[in-house]
């Protein structure tokens, strides 16, 4: 009887992290379609004319409405194009605010030279703002990939923690009142073009 008495601690010991890494497991992870999502309308990848053409949709209201901001000279953007190109899109009213941002395309493409690469929507916050925000966004983008605090979808969800998106994942977040779509592929084409740009040999 002793000897088996003995023996249960060990038994115990071997079973222990099985029975933790069942009760830590990361939750299930689901990748998603982003680069298929809108804002307000808005894609990744569109042009300048497209997006405004869709803010002016969704908000019913003329291009005059929407602002234009455009890249300086001693930015990335202008090495790229040559040329002074459109950064952003903002749409403002009565504290709802839309930015659709810009990268140029590579290779540059003279006839459609910008892409959007970020969306950004906010509404004015209350707690019934915040619920109806994520309220709308669950029931337009359909589940979420990931078992973080804020809902989240990710076209590459990190799959060990469970929570969270890949580096390079085109993404969709919804924080309080405010909703980022963001596709990472148009800044990193734009950051090789310059690693390439810089690149030299060393001559000692």
């Amino acid at each position: 009887m002793k000897k088996y008495l003995f023996a249960l601690p060990a038994v115990l010991y071997v079973a222990l992290p099985c029975m933790v890494s069942v009760a830590y497991a990361a939750p299930a992870v689901r990748s998603v379609d982003v680069k298929s999502f809108d804002v307000a309308g808005v894609k990744t990848g569109m042009s300048v004319e497209e997006a405004r053409a869709a803010m002016q949709k969704n908000f019913g209201v003329s291009a005059d409405a929407i602002r234009t901001s455009t890249f300086r000279k001693d930015q990335i953007a202008y090495l790229v194009t040559g040329n002074i190109e459109v950064s952003a899109l903002i749409y403002e009213k009565n504290g709802t605010r839309m930015q659709v941002s810009f990268e140029p395309r590579v290779p540059y493409d003279k006839n459609n030279p910008m892409a959007v690469s970020l969306i950004n929507y906010e509404i004015p916050w209350t707690k019934e703002n915040e619920t109806a925000m994520k309220e709308a966004a669950i029931a337009k983008y359909g589940p979420i990939s990931t078992g973080g605090m804020a809902p989240e979808w990710c076209e590459k969800p990190l799959p060990t923690s469970g929570m969270g998106c890949e580096p390079d994942s085109a993404t969709l977040k919804v924080g309080s009142t405010h909703l980022s779509l963001f596709d990472p592929a148009w800044k990193n084409a734009v950051n090789k073009f310059m690693d390439e740009r810089r690149a030299t040999k060393p001559q000692f």
